[in-house]
C-alpha cells in the first residue's frame, strides 16, 4: 500500500469519491472516522489517500477548506456561476438573490449568466439592471446561437468554477459547450411543472481544457429553493454589496434599513441601490 497521496475530490456518489492525483483517478472509500464526526468530505476538496495494491483507495484526511456551499455541497470554489434562464423556467428574481446572498456569506466571488437569451421576448438588459448596479458581472449567453460562450470561457479562466441556478436553466448545456468532449446528459423542462428536471445527480469537477489555465467547472444538481436560516437579520445587510458604501451612516448603529428614520440605505434606493433589490432585501430579512 502506498500512503499519504495528495489529491482532489472530483466526483462523490453513493459514499464513494473519485480522487485525481498524481497517478490518476483513485476511486475511494472513506475512513470510518468521517461517519463518526458526522464530517461529509465534498467534491472540491483536497485529500489525502493511501493507495491499495488492487488500485483502490482510503480518502483518511482532509485539508482545511478555504470555503464551502451548502447546497449545493462544494468546498474551496474560486467562484460561482450562478444561472438563470430568460424563460422556459420563467426567471425568478428572488431565488437569484437568494443565491447571490449565500455566495456573499462564504466570500464566493459571483458572476451571473443569463442563459436561454434566443427565447428572451423582453429586452433583457433592463431585468438584470439591479445586478449591473450592484457590480456583479452579468454575461448574456445561448448554447442554441452559441451567444456570449466566449465571454463565458473568459469569465472562468484560470478558477475552479461551480455553476448553480434552478434547474432547467441550461447549466449542463452550457458545460457540454464550453467542453463538448463531455456530453453531460441535460432534460427537457417539464410542462406539468413549469421548471426543469433533475438530469444532474451528484456534483462532480470537468477541465473546460487541456490546460489548467482553462479552468475547471462543477456541475451540480439544481435547486428551486434554498435556506438563509442561518443568516442573521443584522448580517444580512453586510451580504447586499450594494449596502456596503453606506453601512455605518445611519442615525441608529442597529438599523435594519426598514422602518427606522434617517437610514442611508434607504436613502440610496432608486440612485445606487435599485429598488428592485432593497425590495428583496426586505423580503429576505422578513423571513
Amino acid at each position: 500500500m502506498t500512503k499519504g497521496i495528495d489529491g482532489l475530490i472530483i466526483k462523490g456518489v453513493a459514499g464513494t469519491y473519485t480522487v485525481l492525483t498524481d497517478a490518476g483517478a483513485i476511486i475511494c472509500k472513506p475512513r470510518g472516522v468521517f461517519r463518526n464526526r458526522n464530517a461529509t468530505p465534498l467534491v472540491g476538496d483536497d485529500a489525502v489517500i493511501d493507495i491499495a495494491e488492487d488500485g483502490t483507495g482510503v480518502l483518511h484526511t482532509l485539508k482545511p477548506r478555504k470555503n464551502a456551499l451548502r447546497r449545493p455541497p462544494v468546498a474551496n470554489i474560486d467562484q460561482v456561476i450562478i444561472t438563470v434562464a430568460t424563460a422556459q423556467p420563467a426567471f425568478n428574481a428572488g431565488l437569484l438573490d437568494r443565491f447571490l446572498v449565500l455566495a456573499e456569506y462564504e466570500a464566493i466571488p459571483a458572476v451571473i449568466c443569463v442563459n436561454k437569451t434566443d427565447l428572451a421576448n423582453t429586452k433583457h438588459d433592463d431585468i438584470f439592471a439591479p445586478y449591473d448596479l450592484a457590480g456583479y458581472p452579468v454575461v448574456y449567453t445561448s448554447t442554441v446561437d452559441v451567444m456570449g460562450l466566449k465571454h463565458l470561457r473568459d469569465a472562468m479562466a484560470g478558477k475552479l468554477n461551480v455553476f448553480a441556478g434552478p434547474s432547467g436553466v441550461g447549466k449542463s448545456s452550457l458545460i457540454n459547450a464550453l467542453s463538448p468532449g463531455l456530453a453531460l446528459e441535460t432534460g427537457d423542462l417539464s410542462v406539468k411543472l413549469g421548471r426543469g428536471k433533475h438530469t444532474t445527480r451528484h456534483s462532480e469537477i470537468f477541465a473546460l481544457g487541456h490546460s489548467p489555465s482553462d479552468g475547471y467547472c462543477v456541475d451540480t444538481p439544481g435547486f428551486t429553493s434554498l435556506d438563509t436560516a442561518h443568516i442573521s437579520k443584522a448580517e444580512l445587510s453586510r451580504l447586499f454589496r450594494e449596502f456596503l458604501p453606506f453601512l455605518g451612516q445611519c442615525q441608529f448603529g442597529n438599523c435594519l434599513h426598514d422602518k427606522e428614520k434617517q437610514c442611508a440605505i434607504k436613502d440610496e434606493v432608486g440612485y445606487k441601490i435599485h429598488p428592485a433589490r432593497y425590495d428583496s432585501y426586505l423580503k429576505l430579512k422578513g423571513e
